[in-house]
């Protein structure tokens, strides 16, 4: 299992058209591009594919499309999570079994204030409803779910769960954690300006939203990483870190989605609540400083 889930792993963009319906053919566009990049998974329907803003028949045609598209190119971890409750989770689990997809992921239930015994229940029930990987998606900063690393190893124990997708920035807690389960968890780590750091603390690879736009980067940390050339490794990362704070600017996931659209890609809008599109003129500002910093991605 753990030589399974590895690498760059996408947190794949959903393109919406103007009237808030997936655009199919510009996902399949952006799939081909990123395996084209070398990256080694999707993970779909997550914070980055505004999975929480879909109903479950979305999610399901999401999965169906990119399935259909990857064949078995890459691998595919479907994110059931955020779905209202658990009988709809439970839906999605059993879609993406029935896809073949490689894995399942969950945020832990939010909103309302659940104890850890109703957190863990959750990911009993789900676990107990398919027989694919599960991963863990614990992003405490959006969930407002923070576990101790005591219940976090408690998790563990469920069937089926293999590993946790990391998207906090204490990365001795992450360390400490992958010792209290004796390394038997596969981590992801989630944010992407914490990517080298976090695989010299054991993670096997990154999920996230930048792999989206800059894929090559990621890949070429991974490799450099992996290959001790870590000198290499920390100039990319840097590079990397430039791009994020240029895209935080202006809305995360549209100023994503504009810069690829420099790239020659269109990924659409996104879906309201979240920002729809940038402006003129933010579409401008963000144009120049992309042109300036990254000129070799920048091909409009």
């Amino acid at each position: 299992m753990s030589n399974k889930f590895y690498g760059v792993y996408v947190a794949l963009l959903t393109p919406f058209d103007e009237e808030g319906n997936i655009d199919e053919r510009k996902m399949r566009n952006h799939i081909d591009f990123l395996i084209s990049k070398g990256i080694n998974g999707l993970y779909i329907c997550g914070s980055t594919g505004e999975g929480i803003l879909m109903n479950v028949s979305e999610r399901k045609m999401v999965a169906e499309i990119v399935k259909d598209q990857v064949k078995e190119r890459v691998k595919i971890i479907a994110h059931i999570g955020g779905s209202l409750n658990t009988k709809n989770a439970i839906q999605l689990a059993r879609h993406a079994e029935k896809l073949k997809l490689d894995a399942i992921s969950s945020i832990p239930p939010f909103y309302y204030s659940y104890n850890f015994e109703e957190i863990y229940n959750y990911y009993k029930e789900l676990s107990k409803s398919t027989t694919l990987p599960f991963f863990v998606y614990y992003i405490p900063a959006t969930t407002g779910v923070s576990l101790l690393n005591e219940q976090m190893a408690k998790l563990s124990t469920i069937p089926n769960i293999v590993g946790l997708k990391y998207t906090a920035s204490d990365l001795y807690f992450l360390q400490d954690l992958l010792r209290r389960v004796n390394s038997k968890w596969i981590a992801f780590s989630g944010y992407d300006e914490m990517f080298l750091p976090a695989l010299t603390m054991g993670v096997a690879g990154a999920i996230g939203s930048t792999q989206n736009v800059l894929p090559e980067m990621f890949v070429q940390i991974y490799n450099n990483f992996t290959q001790g050339k870590i000198k290499e490794a920390i100039e990319v990362q840097k590079r990397l870190n430039l791009a994020i704070s240029i895209l935080y600017k202006y809305g995360y996931l549209i100023s994503c989605k504009t810069a690829l659209k420099f790239r020659g890609l269109d990924l659409g809008y996104c879906r309201p609540p979240l920002k729809k599109e940038l402006s003129l003129e933010e579409e401008t500002k963000l144009s120049d400083e992309w042109k300036k910093y990254f000129p070799d991605y920048y091909n409009s």
